[in-house]
C-alpha cells in the first residue's frame, strides 16, 4: 500500500484516515482513555474526594487530583503528559496537518507515506501507557 512517496498536509491526513490499522488504534486509545478516566474517578472517590467528579474529562480529573492531594507529583506529571498526548492525537490531528497548530508531539514535515506506520506505533504506545496507568489507579 505504501511506496515511500513524500506526503504532507491533507494528503497525509487522508492516508491516516484511510488506514484501518491507524483508525482502529485511535479507537483503542479512546477506549483506554475512558478506562483511565473511570479508574481515576474511582480512585478519587476512594480517597474521599467528595465534590462531583463523575463525568469530568481527564484533564479536569487530573486537576481535581492535584487540588485534593490525591496523587503524588510523579503520578500527576505522568497523567498530565498522557492527557496532553491523548488530546493532541484525538483533538488536533487534522489541525496539525492544515498548520492550524504547531508541530510538537507528532511530525507533519518531511513525511513519507510509510510514516503512517510511525503514527500507528505512537497511538499503540499511547494506548499501552493509558492502560498501564489505569491499572495502577485500579490497584491504589
Amino acid at each position: 500500500m505504501y511506496t515511500g512517496e513524500p506526503s504532507s498536509g491533507k494528503e497525509f491526513y487522508k492516508l491516516l484516515l484511510g488506514s484501518q490499522e491507524f483508525c482502529a488504534e485511535l479507537g483503542r486509545v479512546t477506549l483506554a482513555a475512558s478506562q483511565l478516566e473511570a479508574e481515576l474517578i474511582l480512585l478519587l472517590k476512594r480517597k474521599g474526594v467528595t465534590h462531583k467528579v463523575d463525568g469530568l474529562t481527564l484533564g479536569r480529573l487530573v486537576r481535581s487530583a492535584r487540588a485534593h492531594g490525591a496523587l503524588d507529583q510523579k503520578m500527576l506529571a505522568a497523567l498530565q503528559e498522557l492527557c496532553g498526548q491523548r488530546n493532541y492525537l484525538t483533538h488536533n490531528i487534522y489541525a496539525l496537518f492544515i498548520e492550524l497548530i504547531s508541530e510538537t508531539i507528532l511530525a507533519r514535515s518531511n513525511l513519507i507515506d510509510t510514516d503512517v506506520e510511525i503514527y500507528i506505533e505512537r497511538a499503540r504506545q499511547l494506548r499501552e501507557n493509558l492502560l498501564g496507568i489505569a491499572a495502577i489507579m485500579e490497584e491504589q
